[in-house]
């Protein structure tokens, strides 16, 4: 009830937002009825949403092989909604665990080394050339070489994962410093602080509000390469879940598994706004800066939230 309520509340408090979900949602419902036969069976060009969550949903059901708590289809079970939760759940768990791991390494390496970089200017100036080139990089592009070098497994996605977050956060960190205000450098040192206090008690503090966008936009990131990376190497995960459904032109899989990795991705928005919010909780915040929703379209539009 309370979830309900919430829901409620929600339409009331956003009536436009409901009312375009409602349009898209029908729109897609009439150009499904409207679309081509399919030539494969279970390959509708665009497919019903009663389709989408009924056979197609219990159709992955065949990704669950444990042979307990639910029928195995791959073994001549039948199909059922509890496997095919059970096999979304696992999956999204093994995604989940390795863009957690990757993202916390890229997170520590990113800010860590965008600290550094910006403390030592020189090191900064000859850095910066091969920082930018980097971010030019297509990072999909990357992920075979990865998995050449460290294997399709956790550590190759990891670091991988790893990699682009580093890659983004880096640069996002040297600009949060650069953007700290000159009189609260020129304060400090007026007061006697020497540099390397200045910088750890003033400049760090002062630019880490300004690292919330780059960090979730990290979160959008991560969720791309984890799939990627899973799309064509790893034998589990969203993105494994997602190539057999294109192998098999199965497009109502590919809408169940966009679906999750899109809320996914909602609630990895949610837990490293919830965290960073800690960091910086001494930071004035209007209303509007606390939710999920705000959290994930400050990430999508790259605009700094609490300004």
């Amino acid at each position: 009830m309370k979830a309900l309520r919430r829901i409620w509340k929600f339409g009331k408090d956003h009536p436009t937002a409901v009312i375009t979900w409602a349009i898209l949602l029908t729109g897609w419902e009439i150009a499904a009825h409207l679309a081509p036969e399919p030539t494969f069976a279970r390959a509708p060009i665009v497919p019903a949403w009663e389709y989408v969550f009924t056979d197609a949903f219990k159709a992955l059901s065949g990704n669950w092989t444990i042979p307990r708590w639910a029928p195995n289809p791959v073994s001549g079970g039948e199909e059922t909604y509890l496997g095919a939760v059970l096999a979304l759940g696992y999956n999204t768990l093994n995604s989940m665990y390795r863009l957690s791991l990757g993202l916390f390494v890229g997170i520590i390496a990113g800010v860590g080394s965008g600290l550094l970089l910006s403390y030592y200017p020189w090191i900064r100036q000859m850095a910066w050339a091969p920082l930018n080139l980097l971010r030019m990089f297509p990072l999909l592009a990357a992920i075979p070489i990865f998995q050449f070098w460290l294997g399709a497994n956790l550590r190759g996605t990891t670091t991988f994962i790893a990699f682009g977050v580093w890659v983004l956060l880096v640069v996002a960190t040297i600009n949060a410093v650069r953007n700290v205000p000159d009189r609260f450098i020129e304060s400090a040192r007026t007061l006697g602080a020497s540099r390397l206090r200045t910088y750890r008690s003033i400049v760090v503090p002062a630019a880490i509000p300004e690292l919330r966008t780059g960090l979730l936009l990290s979160a959008g990131l991560s969720w791309s390469l984890v799939v990627g990376a899973e799309y064509i190497g790893i034998s589990n995960g969203l993105g494994n879940l997602l190539s057999v459904a294109e192998f098999t032109t199965n497009t109502g899989r590919m809408i169940i598994i966009a679906v999750v990795i899109g809320v996914s991705a909602l609630v990895t928005f949610f837990v490293l706004n919830s965290i960073f919010n800690r960091f910086v909780s001494w930071m004035p915040r209007t209303a509007e800066t606390k939710g999920l929703g705000s959290a994930a379209g400050a990430a999508a539009l790259g605009g700094p939230m609490g300004e």
